[in-house]
């Protein structure tokens, strides 16, 4: 089954709102790990039953549809508003298993990562009121300085060296840490040179202004939950900042002018069309369209036709990722496979089954083969 309709597409966007239900849900049904077990576990077997998005993106909505459209990520922020003091509240008043909080932690720390997926969308847009959502987001989770490094992140785009595009060979552990140092750096020197543009004090310093929020939500943390809360808190700050830096590492592994000349035209960015990731995420698994059309909202992307597909879902290439060597053999072969058979392109895609093994099986026998020959 292959989801076509863009009416059920555009109704399917109040799903990105999913993760936060799923972390209150589990909660009051004493199941802490419910976000995790659907996220690592059902979603992937959905994706055989819901299958991938082919819907048309919907350029021209109606006045009434556009609000709606708009508002999604809007929403978002309303309801995170809320749950972040929930999220107090229970670690202030409830008692919980050693296993229960870590599936309490790592189902906060989906939450946390996704607010930065709906940040990306806000942070992008052209109303000022909308870039403050987001930026409210992003300190929130920790990350506060994703809309200044973000900038920088459009320029270096298929460069490896002081780029994002990872290296293959490069663990996703290395590649992390050495991305999020940068970061920082180069959020700094972002900002740092607005100010001497417009010729504005130090007092006008973005990131000086979204700093405290973290600090001051860690303090509360504390304060009402104690060191558990404050434990929790810095937990999914650190989860956070490695969930960006995983994701990048994801879309722009291997490809850069010198080597992948070739993906130029699909914004250097490796691409995945799960209809219901799309869903939760706002489209931002079609990467490569966003960097060629950088002001075209989330609504308004799609799949580029023949681009570059990810051989799994964002959560499979995720864990797949925490194991390097596996993981370089498997895009190796991904990358070779597209080069060498460009008119398949569109076809490999739409056949792809629940949790990327129509592209992974015929990757690992190939790399098997090799092997042997060798």
């Amino acid at each position: 089954m292959q989801m076509r309709s863009t009416a059920m597409k555009n109704a399917g966007y109040l799903l990105s709102l999913l993760p936060q239900a799923l972390l209150v849900l589990g909660s009051y049904m004493q199941c802490p790990w419910l976000s995790v077990l659907f996220f690592f576990g059902v979603l992937p077997v959905l994706r055989r039953v819901i299958g991938n998005d082919l819907s048309s993106p919907s350029q021209h909505p109606s006045r009434c549809l556009l609000r709606y459209l708009k508002g999604v990520p809007r929403l978002y922020c309303l309801t995170w508003t809320l749950v972040l003091p929930w999220v107090l509240w229970i670690l202030a008043t409830t008692s919980m298993t050693i296993l229960e909080y870590i599936g309490f932690t790592l189902s906060l720390w989906i939450v946390s990562s996704l607010n930065t997926a709906v940040a990306h969308e806000l942070i992008h847009a052209t109303s000022s009121v909308d870039r403050k959502l987001g930026g409210w987001l992003d300190a929130s989770s920790g990350y506060v300085h994703f809309a200044e490094e973000h900038l920088m992140h459009h320029v270096r785009t298929g460069h490896y060296d002081g780029g994002d595009a990872a290296i293959p060979g490069t663990s996703i552990y290395r590649y992390a840490m050495k991305r999020y140092q940068i970061s920082l750096i180069t959020a700094w020197q972002v900002e740092t040179s607005r100010l001497k543009r417009l010729n504005l004090s130090w007092h006008a310093n973005r990131l000086l202004h979204k700093a405290p929020v973290p600090c001051v939500i860690a303090t509360v943390f504390y304060l009402f939950a104690g060191g558990t809360g404050l434990g929790i808190y810095l937990l999914q700050i650190g989860g956070t900042a490695f969930s960006i830096q995983a994701i990048t590492y994801l879309q722009h592994w291997g490809l850069s002018e010198r080597e992948t000349p070739e993906l130029r035209d699909f914004g250097f960015a490796w691409e995945d069309d799960c209809w219901m990731q799309a869903c939760v995420t706002l489209n931002h698994a079609y990467h490569g369209q966003h960097h060629l059309h950088l002001r075209r909202p989330y609504y308004k992307l799609a799949r580029t036709k023949g681009s570059l597909p990810l051989p799994a879902s964002y959560p499979v290439m995720f864990i797949t990722a925490l194991f390097p060597t596996f993981f370089t053999q498997l895009m190796r072969r991904r990358l070779a496979q597209w080069n060498n058979d460009v008119d398949k392109h569109e076809e490999r895609s739409h056949s792809i089954n629940c949790i990327g093994v129509g592209r992974i099986t015929p990757t690992l026998r190939e790399s098997s083969s090799a092997s042997r020959d060798h």
